[in-house]
């Protein structure tokens, strides 16, 4: 089901929570430097760290300043993941970087107790998601179509497109989680289309929407706290809002 206004929610999302997103951008650019190296062209997870940090306006300046102090830091961030299940089916998978894995799993217990939630054995939740290659565009008139995209994909022989969900105010790609995603969203630029965000994340093969307004009101709270959480970097859900 196509979001009406994916970008527009996303600004107000972003303008919230700005210090907080900057804050695990940047553990997450040093965690990666750490584990794969500085050079983004050979570790691909520090190199989607840089885009999304890019993305999200944090400067080049701190980019560069957490890749250069990650040999520098001391802490043991171990990487960690939690797949859950809330009410109605909702599936979830959080993601943590952290130095204690017992501070972790006990809040994400608590904010799940509020959901109704809890959680699950791994890849008992993960089978029902997709990892894609994600690209979100801003529209830049009415008139565009979907046919535009997938023509300038066609003509320039671009591998690993899957499909183009359009909504009212963009259009979302999804590509393979390869080369094929960078190769398409830099064609597109090329071409004139804005990308608002791309990564390369977990989709949902069935999406949730028709909850109650007792269980809306919990799983956004259990976003919401997932979100303030310093350890927790991600919550992937098959939730979406009518």
């Amino acid at each position: 089901m196509p979001r009406k206004h994916l970008i527009s929610e996303g600004i107000n999302k972003k303008q919230q929570n700005q210090s907080k997103i900057w804050q695990k951008l940047a553990r997450e650019i040093k965690a990666a430097a750490k584990v794969g190296g500085p050079n983004p062209e050979a570790n691909p997870r520090l190199r989607l760290a840089i885009d999304k940090a890019l993305q999200n306006n944090l400067s080049r300046e701190s980019i560069e300043k957490n890749i250069n102090g990650s040999s520098k830091d001391p802490s043991e961030m171990k990487q960690l993941e939690y797949e859950c299940y809330g009410p109605n089916g909702i599936q979830i998978i959080v993601t943590a970087l952290a130095d204690n894995e017992n501070r972790v799993f006990s809040n994400l217990r608590g904010y799940l107790s509020k959901l109704h939630g809890e959680i699950a054995k791994p890849n008992s939740v993960k089978v029902f998601f997709n990892n894609l290659g994600d690209i979100i565009l801003q529209k830049n008139n009415p008139n565009q179509s979907k046919d535009d995209i997938e023509n300038i994909i066609i003509d320039n022989n671009l591998d690993g497109y899957i499909e183009t969900i359009e909504n009212e105010d963009s259009f979302e790609i999804y590509t393979e989680p390869n080369d094929s995603f960078y190769k398409i969203k830099e064609q597109l630029t090329k071409n004139g289309y804005q990308v608002y965000e791309a990564s390369i994340k977990l989709i949902p093969n069935n999406k949730v929407t028709n909850l109650d307004e007792e269980n809306t009101a919990r799983i956004l709270k259990f976003i919401d706290s997932c979100e303030q959480d310093d350890d927790m970097q991600t919550i992937i859900t098959n939730y979406e809002p009518e």
